[in-house]
C-alpha cells in the first residue's frame, strides 16, 4: 500500500497526525518539509488541501481527533500512516505529547513499534 492507496478518512487521519506530532513543535525542519512534500505529492495539492480543509473543520480537540483515529479500521493503512508519521517524527526528538499520542495510537491501533540497534560498528547515543 502506497500513500496515494489511503481512502479520505486515512487521509484525514495522516493529515492531522503530522499536524499533531511532526510540526507540534513549530519549528520545521528540512527533514518535516521533505514528509510533508511527499504527503503533497501522493495525494496531490488539491487531495493535500482538502485533507487539511477536513480536518480543521471537524475537529476541535485533541479528544474528537482521537475518537476519529480509532475509526480507522484498514491494518494495512493504520501500519503505513503510522509508520509515515513517526518518520516524520523522528527527524526531531519526539517530546512528551507527541509520545504520548504515538503510543495511545499504536495501543489502539494494535502496532508493534520495535526500536532497531544501531548498525555494528556504530555506537549508540547513549555509549
Amino acid at each position: 500500500m502506497e500513500l496515494q492507496d489511503l481512502n479520505g478518512d486515512e487521509r484525514i487521519a495522516l493529515v492531522g497526525l503530522v499536524r499533531e506530532v511532526v510540526l507540534a513543535d513549530n519549528q520545521i525542519s528540512e527533514d518535516e518539509i521533505d514528509e510533508v512534500a511527499e504527503i503533497v505529492d501522493a495525494f496531490g495539492e488539491d487531495g493535500y488541501q482538502a485533507a487539511v480543509d477536513s480536518f480543521d473543520g471537524r475537529f476541535k480537540d485533541e479528544e474528537s481527533f482521537r475518537r476519529f483515529l480509532a475509526t480507522i479500521t484498514r491494518q494495512e493503512a493504520r501500519e503505513l500512516i503510522y509508520g509515515t508519521v513517526l518518520q516524520g517524527a523522528a527527524a526531531d526528538a519526539i517530546e512528551g505529547g507527541e509520545s504520548e499520542l504515538l503510543s495511545w495510537l499504536a495501543d489502539v491501533w494494535k502496532i508493534e513499534v520495535q526500536v532497531e540497534d544501531p548498525p555494528e560498528g556504530e555506537e549508540s547515543a547513549e555509549e
